[in-house]
């Protein structure tokens, strides 16, 4: 393997621990001395599969099909600062998954489109197509989140 797919897939397991840190961490300080019931919560898996399969597909395919592989860059890059920066600061709140979105997820994202722009994986259109693909996703996450919210104030 070499270092571009491992960046990847680097990458891919960074926005699963993400997810992780995002999703269940939150339920479980609700129900601290029962983490079998966050662990194995059948919800909780169902409602974050979609992102593990999301993240797996996307290494998987990696630089074979840039214009696909290069969203989960564009993602790790544009969802930590909208979704925990953004919304962390207009609720006065640090959000669950702040520390590995900052942390783990945009310095692995910086890193893969380096490799890529060092190797010559994108062209132009490949990497705008992601690049703008991956700022939907965050745009829409941004969304959901703020919706999350509203609700809860």
């Amino acid at each position: 393997m070499d270092v571009q797919d491992l960046a990847i897939w680097l990458l891919a397991f960074a926005l699963i621990i993400h997810t992780i840190e995002e999703g269940w961490l939150p339920e479980y300080q609700k129900v601290k001395p029962n983490w079998r019931s966050v662990v194995f919560s059948r919800s909780l898996f169902l409602e974050y599969l979609p992102i593990f399969i999301f993240s797996i597909s996307l290494a998987m395919i990696g630089w074979r099909w840039p214009i696909i592989g290069g969203i989960l860059p564009a993602v790790g890059l544009t969802h930590p600062p909208l979704d925990h920066l953004g919304l962390s600061w207009k609720t006065r709140n640090l959000r669950p998954g702040s520390w590995t979105g900052l942390f783990l997820l945009l310095p692995l994202s910086i890193w893969v489109y380096v490799l890529g722009n060092t190797y010559n994986l994108f062209k132009l259109h490949e990497f705008l197509i992601s690049s703008v693909s991956g700022l939907a996703i965050s745009i829409w996450l941004f969304w959901i989140a703020d919706q999350g919210a509203q609700k809860s104030h």
